[in-house]
C-alpha cells in the first residue's frame, strides 16, 4: 500500500475514533499531522477550611481631634482586652489599617440630601478608626455547632467592647440604600496551603489526559508516544499563574501585578474545590 493511502487510512480511522469519543466524553480533544495526540485533562481536589476571619472597627470620635484620638486609643485597648479574654485557642488579632475622617452633622446630611449647599464652617466631628481582622486558626477541627458557639463569642465579646463587627455596612452617599451593602457579611472561610493543593489537582490533570489520550490511540489503533508538551491553562479561581511544559523545558510564567495567595476564600464552611486543567500532546508512534 503507498504511503498516500496509509496516510489518508490512518486519517480516517481517527476521524471515526474522535466520533466515538465524542459521545463519551465532553473534554475537548484534537489531532493533526505532525502534531500527535492533544487532549485536555482536569483534575479537582477539595479541602475544608482551616481558618476564619472576622473583621472588626474600633472607632473614636470626638470634636476636637485630640479627643478623638484618646477616645479611639481607650476603645482599642478595651477591644483588645475583651478578645484576649476568651482565651480561645488559635484567636490572633491582625491590624488591618487605621484611617481618619471627618463626619457631616444632622443639618449638614440633610442639606446634602436635599441637593443644597453643606455649610463647611459647621462643627464636624473627627473619626480615627482602624479596622481588626480577628483571625482564628484550626477550625478544621471543629463541629459546626462548635464553630458556630466560637464565632458567637467572639462577635459577642466584640460589640460589648464597641467593636463593629462585620464588612462595612454604610451607604458612600448618606440616606441613599445601597443594595451591595445591604448584606452583612460576618465570617470568612479560608482554605490554606492552597499552593500544595493545586500541585494535587495538576497532577490528576495529568492523570486525566494521559487516561483520555491511551483511550484515543487504542481506538485508532495507533501506539501512543512521548509527551511533547504540557499547559497548565488554569488553576482555582483566583488564578494568576501559568505553567508551560514543552520537550523537557520547563517555563514557570507568573503574572508579576498580581500576587497570587496561599489562601482560598469562602462564604461557607464546607469543602472548597481546588482545580486544575492542563492541555497535554503526545506523540504519534
Amino acid at each position: 500500500m503507498s504511503g498516500l493511502s496509509n496516510l489518508m487510512q490512518r486519517f480516517f480511522l481517527f476521524s471515526l475514533a474522535l466520533i466515538v469519543f465524542g459521545g463519551v466524553s465532553a473534554i475537548s480533544v484534537s489531532a493533526a499531522e505532525g502534531e500527535g495526540i492533544t487532549v485536555v485533562g482536569v483534575g479537582s481536589v477539595e479541602a475544608k477550611p482551616s481558618v476564619v476571619e472576622l473583621t472588626g472597627m474600633v472607632i473614636g470620635q470626638g470634636q476636637l481631634a485630640g479627643d478623638a484620638v484618646t477616645k479611639f486609643h481607650g476603645n482599642r485597648r478595651r477591644a483588645e482586652t475583651a478578645f484576649k479574654n476568651l482565651k480561645i485557642p488559635g484567636l490572633v488579632i491582625v491590624e488591618d489599617g487605621m484611617s481618619l475622617y471627618s463626619s457631616l452633622n444632622a443639618s449638614q446630611m440633610q442639606a446634602m440630601m436635599q441637593g443644597m449647599a453643606v455649610n463647611n464652617t459647621q462643627s464636624q466631628k473627627l473619626s480615627v478608626s482602624e479596622t481588626l481582622k480577628l483571625r482564628l486558626t484550626g477550625i478544621e477541627k471543629l463541629s459546626t455547632q462548635e464553630l458556630l458557639e466560637t464565632i458567637v463569642r467572639i462577635v459577642d465579646s466584640g460589640k460589648d467592647a464597641g467593636v463593629v463587627i462585620g464588612n462595612d455596612t454604610t451607604p458612600p452617599i448618606p440616606g441613599v440604600y445601597d443594595r451591595s451593602k445591604a448584606r452583612n457579611t460576618m465570617a470568612t472561610f479560608k482554605v490554606t496551603n492552597v499552593k500544595k493543593l493545586k500541585e494535587a489537582a495538576y497532577q490528576k490533570a495529568i492523570e486525566n489526559a494521559k487516561e483520555q489520550a491511551e483511550k484515543l490511540a487504542q481506538l485508532t489503533g495507533v501506539k501512543l508516544g512521548k509527551v511533547t508538551s504540557i499547559n497548565g491553562q488554569g488553576s482555582t479561581p483566583r488564578g494568576g499563574s501559568t505553567v508551560v511544559y514543552n520537550y523537557g523545558i520547563t517555563q514557570g510564567v507568573t503574572n508579576a501585578s498580581e500576587k497570587e495567595s496561599d489562601e482560598q476564600p469562602s462564604t461557607l464552611f464546607k469543602p472548597v474545590p481546588i482545580s486544575a486543567v492542563v492541555k497535554v500532546t503526545f506523540s504519534i508512534e
